[in-house]
């Protein structure tokens, strides 16, 4: 009886600092990804600036959408990210309109949700698996949030060429 309560205390004591190593993994990770989504928001915003309110609603192709929808589809995907966490539906509604105007404020929303949802994440929520996701597998948090920026990269990109088609250079990339 010794011998297995013993065997158990070592057993114990050994998966407490691989726990207490995910937790300090999971808050640094947090910390770092804060400052890559305050980073992203900036760049947004540059990026949304950077087109005259007038060609908002310049498209590449008939089939893509507008430069203001990119930007507007980008934001309100942060919403959609952050509610896997919690399990409900993202609640704000885009904007009724693509005007410059409407589209940054709404950017800026959604990125203080976001980041406010983000700051209030715990080391179990990062590191737990959720259902569904865009394929259908399950997604841990870190999975979720990582997808979150290479989204927003994808569609602020995106942007980034239709200001090129007009004419206009791009913001400069600070990381």
């Amino acid at each position: 009886m010794v011998k297995l309560c013993f065997a158990t205390l070592i057993a114990m004591l050994s998966i407490v600092p691989a726990y207490a190593q995910s937790d300090s993994s999971a808050t640094q990770f947090k910390s770092i990804f804060l400052k890559h989504l305050q980073t992203s928001e900036d760049f947004t915003l540059k990026v949304a600036e950077a087109m005259p309110a007038e060609n908002y609603g310049f498209k590449l192709t008939p089939e893509q959408m507008s430069f203001g929808g990119q930007l507007q589809h980008s934001a309100e995907a942060l919403r959609y990210f952050t509610s896997a966490f919690s399990g409900e539906k993202p609640t704000a509604a885009k904007p009724t309109a693509s005007t410059k105007d409407e589209v940054i404020a709404y950017i800026k929303s959604s990125y203080e949700t976001a980041i406010a949802a983000v700051q209030k994440l715990t080391p179990e929520q990062i590191s737990k698996s959720y259902p569904g996701g865009g394929s259908g597998q399950s997604q841990t948090g870190y999975d979720i949030l990582l997808h979150m920026l290479d989204h927003s990269t994808n569609h602020r990109a995106s942007a980034e060429m239709y200001l090129r088609a007009k004419g206009i250079t791009p913001p400069k990339y600070t990381f």
